[in-house]
This record gives structure tokens, sequence and C-alpha cells, in this order.
């Protein structure tokens, strides 16, 4: 047997939700955080927790203001399943399924209840703020990634430096410049 029949008018409970920004628990709103080298050098990296991809990281993050809210419906359907020894009882209204435990005759009991899913989903949201995106890369790696491609740039510089370099500047003076020949040098000259 259920709580309610279809054709009941019964208050469901609900904690609504509103995007909010807050300062960013990493970089502490300054978009940027320094890391110190073994070498003692400090460098200064876009903070990771806060990066919103080509937008750049703006010392702010995205989270949710949860809301206790109550919402009046007539009951139009009932539907229960037995998942192994519970019975689940589901209440239907305006195409909603809701769970028989956010349900409740008065709206004083479903905005306790509102206020108990706040609670909850305020919890998960603190949690999640205090968790780095990646959590299998350190704040360091960073560093080490963009120096590293540092320095692949600068070999790469270097590489095609010297591959200009085989060229003379001027044409002119290109018959009277050393050439190496069989590891001797010689002086070329023409005419």
């Amino acid at each position: 047997m259920t709580k309610f029949q279809i054709g009941d008018t019964v208050y469901i409970a609900r904690a609504g939700q509103e995007q909010v920004w807050v300062q960013c628990p990493e970089c502490l709103g300054s978009g940027r955080l320094r890391v110190i080298l073994g070498d003692e050098t400090e460098v200064s990296i876009a903070c990771v927790c806060c990066d919103r991809g080509y937008e750049g990281s703006p010392g702010r993050v995205q989270t949710y203001k949860f809301i206790s809210d109550t919402t009046e419906h007539t009951l139009t359907g009932i539907s229960s399943q037995l998942k192994g020894d519970d019975h689940e009882v589901h209440y239907h209204s305006g195409g909603r399924s809701i769970e028989e435990k956010d349900v409740f005759a008065t709206r004083e009991e479903a905005l306790t209840r509102a206020a108990t899913l706040v609670a909850e989903h305020e919890a998960e949201e603190k949690k999640r703020l205090g968790y780095k995106e990646k959590q299998h890369k350190k704040w360091a790696w960073n560093v080490q990634y963009w120096r590293g491609e540092i320095r692949r740039a600068k070999e790469t510089i270097a590489h095609c430096e010297a591959r200009l370099a085989v060229a003379p500047k001027n044409p002119r003076h290109a018959d009277k410049e050393p050439t190496v020949v069989m590891g001797e040098l010689t002086q070329q000259e023409n005419g």
C-alpha cells in the first residue's frame, strides 16, 4: 500500500540550483600559480584549477548555489518495483517520476526534506571544489611540460639557423669563402 493515491494533491521536495562564480581556491583569484623549481628559481604558470581553455584563467570557478524548493502537484500515476529486498514506489505527475521519499502531504514536511537535499548537494559541491580537475597530474607537471616545449623550440631554432648558415650571406663572397673538401680546409678561387 502507498502513502498517496492517484488524484491526491502532494508537495514535492527539491533542491533547485543557480550558477554562481566564486574565487578560485587554488590561485585565490590571481589566475596564476607560483612554482619554485629545484634550483630555487620561481616561475609563474596559469592556474589549471580555474583554466577555461582559450579564455585563460580568470581566477574564478563556476559552482552552484542550491535553493530549497517545493512544488504542488496532483498525482497522475503510481508505480512500484521490487529491487532486492526493497520495495520502491514512484509517483507520477506532469510527466515526471518522483521517488516516494520526496513526496509529502504538507508544504512544511517538503521544505524540511528540501533543506536536507540542499545540505547534501552543498557538501558534494564543496568536495568537488576542493579537487583539481585532473587529479593524476601534479601542478608542477605544467612547468615540466612547458619548459620541455621551450627546450624543444630552442633546439628547433638552433637547427634551422644551422641549416641557413650553410648558404653564404653574400653570393659575391662565396668564391672566396673557405670550403671543406673531404675533411681538408681549402680556399676556393675563381679565375
